[in-house]
């Protein structure tokens, strides 16, 4: 998968075992950019590619993000139709920049002293973070 390609969900799992199934009648079409699958919803941002592929071999998933099973989860209780589109913004080629940790809050928003901070620690984060804002982008 690629920076930019969409992911659909047709099951949902967490790292405690639970998973959502939903019914989407959707085939994977790879070669034009459509991943079906397994999406795992993780509590924390995974940074590495190590820890991607770990999770990857251990679920079986093909994407991973924090909020698709809550969201899911709802909509099961109230029994309303849930589909979960999500495109690739980080891929495995590379680690997320170790400042992603300290410059996105808890609710995902950019803590802008955080971002100075990590400038002023690391002057070349830029290059980094500036690449992962691109991809962000592309993906949106």
């Amino acid at each position: 998968m690629k920076v930019g390609q969409i992911v659909v969900s047709n099951r949902i799992s967490t790292t405690d075992g639970e998973e959502l199934t939903v019914d989407i009648g959707m085939t994977p079409d790879a070669a034009h950019g459509l991943h079906v699958g397994r999406t795992l919803t993780v509590d924390h941002i995974v940074r590495e590619v190590t820890e991607k592929q770990a999770l990857a071999e251990r679920t079986s998933a093909i994407a991973v993000d924090m909020e698709t099973h809550a969201v899911a989860s709802v909509c099961h209780e109230r029994k309303t139709r849930f589909v979960a589109v999500r495109a690739v913004s980080d891929d495995l080629s590379e680690d997320l920049p170790v400042e992603i940790l300290s410059v996105l809050g808890d609710t995902g928003a950019v803590r802008f002293g955080a971002v100075i901070g990590a400038l002023w620690n690391r002057p070349g984060s830029y290059k980094d973070l500036w690449r992962l804002r691109g991809n962000s982008i592309v993906a949106g």
